[in-house]
């Protein structure tokens, strides 16, 4: 093993991944099953609370408003949980289905309705008096409508890290953790990762490193990546029955502000500690660094509760616990995930902007497509750097 002139080592492995939730545990299975020789890294001595992939639940559906090119990649995404399952024995989807509730113009609704009608998925479309019946639980004003897609649901994040991450060491990955990398550097053909024990050189490199992402590429990337502190609140359930998986689905209000909206889950079986039912607020939030994102302020509970109470009344007791997750926001809120321009060595997959991991299966694979062969076919052209004028040349 070679030894450089400041003492340092340096090994060679075939491809390097770089952080471990959600998208790099979901390559390192993708790779190591593909018989590649793989090492993931990680600065956390294991699971975590600190970056994007935590939280007890995710919600997971097809009919998305965010950009209809999404939904075949969904197919996959839906695909791949069940294989995971099947593979670690892990329960990781729970089909709870999924409710959009705003008024008949809301371009949530409207989005949604599109990518159903465009790719075939089940939906509803509930009119106010449908809504109250089928679903009780919330108050929409008279005007307000639903669109319920039967077949989604939540996921479990931290199962399926852990599942994701089973399944490669049990294919022959390597995972070295906490290690904290402190530069990388690389061109087309190679790329070297500096942490504080050693240099490693790698034919490539898949850089999943989250909120982490921009202050490790520095001006390797020319795409602002900024991370948002979210928060997660849970509350009791005033009315249990009310609140379980079996009466109500996971959901999403949308009542016109600009800011955002809320999202929730309802109880499930095997669901983790805080329990009750999750709320969180989707949209943008507080900028702050990684390392120092801070707590969820009392008054941000405190307004969760106010608004809850008018959207749905007498269902959500006191809440129990607040807990903030990063959002990677990049500047139009679609994913990121492509070669470097000039550094073909280099796979990013990031600015996930808090709706990526649902994908994880998917983008595990397209990076590792991306790693191996140079390109993928999987319908993933529309989440290149090309769309901000500073894509790779392929």
């Amino acid at each position: 093993m070679p030894t450089f002139a400041d003492g340092m080592r340096m090994k060679q492995v075939d491809v390097i991944v770089l952080g471990l939730g959600g998208m790099g545990a979901s390559a390192m299975a993708s790779l190591a099953g593909r018989g590649v020789e793989v090492l993931g890294i990680d600065q956390e001595p294991g699971p975590h609370a600190r970056g994007s992939s935590h939280g007890g639940s995710r919600i997971i559906r097809r009919a998305y408003f965010e950009h209809p090119d999404y939904v075949p990649l969904l197919n996959e995404s839906f695909e791949g949980w069940e294989r995971l399952e099947q593979s670690s024995g892990s329960s990781l989807l729970h089909r709870t289905g999924v409710l959009l509730v705003g008024p008949s113009s809301s371009s949530i609704l409207g989005a949604s309705r599109v990518s159903a009608e465009d790719h075939g998925v089940p939906v509803e479309w509930l009119d106010p008096n449908r809504m109250r019946d089928r679903f009780p639980q919330f108050s929409p004003a008279s005007e307000w409508s639903g669109l319920f897609e039967p077949g989604g649901g939540i996921l479990n994040p931290e199962a399926g890290v852990r599942a994701h991450l089973d399944v490669a060491q049990r294919a022959g990955a390597s995972i070295r953790r906490p290690e904290k990398v402190l530069s990388i550097d690389g061109d087309d053909d190679f790329a070297v990762v500096r942490t504080g024990r050693e240099e490693i050189r790698t034919r490539r490199l898949i850089i999943a490193a989250g909120a982490w992402t921009a202050p490790l590429l520095g001006d390797h990337f020319g795409v602002p990546l900024i991370p948002h502190r979210k928060a997660m609140v849970w509350f009791e359930a005033a009315d249990s029955a009310a609140c379980s998986s079996s009466r109500m689905p996971a959901w999403l209000i949308d009542d016109g502000d600009p800011a955002g909206n809320y999202y929730g889950v309802p109880t499930w079986p095997g669901q983790p500690p805080p329990g009750g039912v999750k709320v969180g607020f989707h949209g943008f939030g507080t900028v702050v660094d990684p390392d120092d994102p801070g707590e969820i302020p009392a008054d941000v509970v405190e307004r969760f509760a106010a608004d809850l109470a008018t959207r749905m009344p007498g269902v959500l007791g006191r809440p129990v616990a607040a807990r903030s997750c990063l959002y990677t926001m990049s500047p139009d809120q679609n994913f990121v995930i492509d070669h470097l321009p000039g550094r073909r060595s280099m796979v990013v997959v990031a600015g996930f902007s808090g709706h990526g991991y649902k994908f994880a299966p998917v983008v595990g694979e397209i990076a590792a497509d991306l790693a191996i062969d140079g390109n993928t076919l999987r319908p993933a052209g529309f989440l290149g750097l090309a769309r901000f004028g500073t894509g790779a040349e392929s």
